[in-house]
């Protein structure tokens, strides 16, 4: 039996978002005119609330999963706006050993610079 769960992209939760604003309705009458439960309605309302200061990239993403190692991100992000200004060839090595000895200094002993965490991290 095929699950009765559906779990939607942040795509089509934002543009559920935005035709809830842009509508007179109660969240009640909303949900009943779009078929979905309301208390669905009020999670997704509650999580866009919560992520509203966080820029997600993908939007296909069932799930936002925020990084334990958010400095090394910004450092990282930051060293890689530098070298493309500088014009320096990047490669996910090159990454990898940058992220290492920004955690380095960062004192975050049980980081691991995988390529996992290098796909999310940018």
């Amino acid at each position: 039996m095929a699950s009765k769960r559906k779990n939607s992209s942040f795509a089509e939760k934002n543009e559920l978002i935005e035709k809830f604003q842009n509508s007179n309705l109660s969240k009640a009458a909303f949900a009943k005119a779009n078929l979905i439960p309301r208390t669905t309605l009020s999670n997704i309302s509650v999580a866009k609330l919560c992520s509203s200061n966080v820029q997600i990239s993908d939007q296909e993403r069932k799930r936002q999963r925020l990084s334990p190692y958010e400095n090394v991100d910004k450092a990282l992000l930051s060293w890689i706006e530098y070298a493309r200004s500088q014009n320096s060839p990047l490669s996910w090595n090159v990454l990898k050993e940058k992220s290492l000895e920004f955690a380095n200094e960062l004192g975050e002993s049980s980081f691991v610079a995988s390529n996992g965490w290098l796909d999310t991290a940018i």
